[in-house]
């Protein structure tokens, strides 16, 4: 296992596409609101949003900052093995450790406007017990503490770099991005430069969720080891 710090504004490579697994589901698709005459300002716009969600499963909507609706295509069984995974094993942690772990499907609204669900999240217990009641119906205001985003066949890893930083930006204090593709994963930390771990066997919760241990590789690498990878 390799630990590579990037400089503040410098991702990784760019990755060739074309050598992971052939897409089996389309790409997002989006819409421009404003020119739609939407208003996504409206107070009552996460709350919709969500309903929209709800209405039309099993696709998903978020809200991009660009001003943007988002809709999203079923993540299909790979990818959804991958978010199991992750949030099985943090909802066991928070049972002795408190706080609040939440599935793909639960949407987070940033400070920039972008209406976004991770594929796994946490938040403290005092952030959970202060949350209204409009979030627990619909939109929970500002980033996760803890965020993870997995890589699917329908990502680019430099979309998913762009999206980590969005997290970030908008309160994260601890994140991974995994892409099993490249058995890769790029650590985010508040204020810090972004780490990029090669293989990792596990994963830490560090100070944000303390104690916690993500087995990685046994969990989602595992499962490629068969691909190879010759570089970016």
């Amino acid at each position: 296992m390799t630990t590579t710090a990037k400089p503040d504004g410098i991702v990784a490579a760019p990755v060739n596409d074309a050598d992971i697994p052939p897409l089996q589901l389309a790409g997002r698709l989006r819409l421009n609101l404003a020119a739609l005459g939407v208003d996504a300002g409206a107070p009552d716009f996460g709350e919709r949003l969500c309903q929209l969600s709800r209405d039309n499963e099993p696709y998903d909507f978020e809200f991009a900052a660009p001003g943007e609706l988002v809709l999203m295509p079923p993540s299909g069984w790979d990818s959804g093995a991958n978010e199991q995974a992750v949030n099985t094993r943090v909802g066991v942690w928070q049972e002795d450790n408190g706080g609040a772990g939440f599935p793909p499907t639960v949407m987070f609204r940033l400070p920039n406007g972008a209406h976004l669900m991770p594929d796994g999240s946490w938040i403290t217990q005092e952030r959970y017990d202060e949350l209204l009641a409009q979030e627990y119906r619909s939109v929970i205001d500002g980033a996760p503490d803890s965020v993870v985003e997995v890589r699917s066949p329908t990502d680019s890893v430099a979309a998913g770099l762009a999206r980590m930083e969005e997290w970030m930006a908008g309160g994260a204090r601890l994140g991974w991005y995994i892409d099993p593709y490249r058995r890769r994963v790029y650590i985010y930390r508040a204020g810090q430069n972004v780490a990029v771990l090669d293989n990792p066997e596990t994963l830490s919760g560090e100070d944000v969720l303390p104690g916690f241990v993500f087995e990685a590789g046994r969990l989602i690498f595992a499962r490629y080891r068969e691909l190879s990878h010759d570089g970016d």
